[in-house]
C-alpha cells in the first residue's frame, strides 16, 4: 500500500521548490533541457529517499543538496565546460523589464563573479541568487553555518575590492 502521507510531502516540496531548483540547475548548465531533466531527476531521487522512511529535517537543502550532486555529475560527464564558458556564452538572468542600466549592472557584476575563486561563486549565488540562508547553505554544503556566513563575508570583501 502506498504511503500517501510521503506522496503529498513530495507534491508539497514539488509545488515549493520546482521553479527554484530548475533555476538553480539552468544557472549551472546554461542548458534548459539539462536543467529540467535534473529538476526532475532531483525529484525523483527524493521520492526514492523518502520511501525508504529517512528523515529529511530541511526539504529545501536537501532538494538542493540532491541538485548540487546532479550538476556535479554532470559536469564529470562534460569537462569540456567551465563555469567560466558558460558565463562567457552569454547566460543571462536578466528577464521581464529592466532597464539597460540595470542590465549593465547585472553583467559587471556577472563578469566580476567569474574573477572570484569557483567556491565564493557558489556561496554568492547560493546566498543572493537563489536567496538561501546561510543555514540552508550550511545544511546543503554540510558545514556550520557561522563558517558559511564568514566565507559569505570574506568573498563579498573580495567582489568589493574587484569593483574598485
Amino acid at each position: 500500500m502506498k504511503d500517501e502521507s510521503l506522496e503529498i510531502k513530495l507534491l508539497a516540496a514539488y509545488d515549493a521548490h520546482a521553479d527554484a531548483i530548475f533555476r538553480h540547475c539552468y544557472f549551472k548548465t546554461s542548458q534548459r533541457e539539462i536543467a529540467e531533466d535534473m529538476m526532475q531527476d532531483v525529484f525523483l531521487k527524493a521520492w526514492s529517499y523518502m520511501q525508504l522512511k529517512r528523515p529529511i529535517l530541511n526539504m529545501r537543502a536537501f532538494l538542493y543538496r540532491l541538485a548540487d550532486n546532479l550538476v556535479i555529475d554532470w559536469y564529470r560527464k562534460h569537462k569540456s565546460q567551465s563555469l567560466d564558458a558558460l558565463m562567457d556564452d552569454g547566460f543571462e538572468l536578466v528577464e521581464g523589464d529592466t532597464s539597460i542600466e540595470e542590465q549593465t549592472e547585472i553583467s559587471l557584476a556577472l563578469a566580476k563573479l567569474k574573477e572570484l575563486s569557483e567556491d565564493e561563486q557558489k556561496l554568492i549565488t547560493l546566498r543572493f541568487v537563489e536567496g538561501l540562508s546561510p543555514s540552508e547553505i550550511g545544511e546543503i554544503l554540510d558545514e556550520n553555518e557561522n563558517t558559511i556566513s564568514v566565507r559569505i563575508h570574506r568573498a563579498l570583501k573580495r567582489l568589493r575590492i574587484l569593483f574598485k
